[in-house]
């Protein structure tokens, strides 16, 4: 058998870290969530006084634009990638993996706060159809990309 030419070893699970992966998911669920916020502001800056029923209009008018979604995927979408790299770099190896799993606990994450976030029950101020799908197909890449960046950039040691 040839051995791998990425360097990383065969296991599923062997070599990861746990430690930086939990850091680079919850750096992701942040960068997301405030970069979330400020499109929000930047597309109606009426959302900073409204209460919660004009607020929820508001979402609702965006959610129909679809440079909204759109703008919103971006963002996260980076953070996805921002947190993979600072998670990877901190893991110091098997860079690609650890932006890979980084993704993947970063949505589990995600899910599960967004399962216990109370909601408005309204339909209309969730995400098209299509950006959810775009969502979920982008994690994953985006994950890996950060990880191989942080790989790309690694501090070399002096010789």
């Amino acid at each position: 058998m040839y051995p791998d030419p990425s360097g990383e070893e065969e296991g599923l699970f062997e070599g990861l870290r746990g430690g930086p992966i939990l850091i680079g998911a919850l750096i992701d669920l942040i960068v997301t969530r405030l970069g979330a916020s400020g499109v929000e502001l930047a597309f109606a800056p009426a959302l900073l006084s409204a209460d919660a029923e004009t607020r929820r209009a508001l979402i609702a008018a965006l959610m129909t634009q679809p440079a909204f979604p759109l703008a919103n995927l971006a963002v996260g979408v980076l953070g996805t990638g921002i947190g993979a790299f600072v998670g990877a770099r901190q893991a110091g190896q098997l860079f690609v993996r650890h932006g890979g799993w980084i993704a993947v606990t970063s949505t589990v994450l995600g899910t599960f706060a967004s399962l216990i976030e109370p909601t408005t029950g309204d339909p209309s101020t969730l995400p098209p159809t299509w950006s959810q799908i775009a969502s979920l197909l982008l994690i994953l890449p985006a994950g890996v990309v950060g990880g191989a960046l942080a790989g790309r950039l690694r501090r070399r040691p002096r010789s």
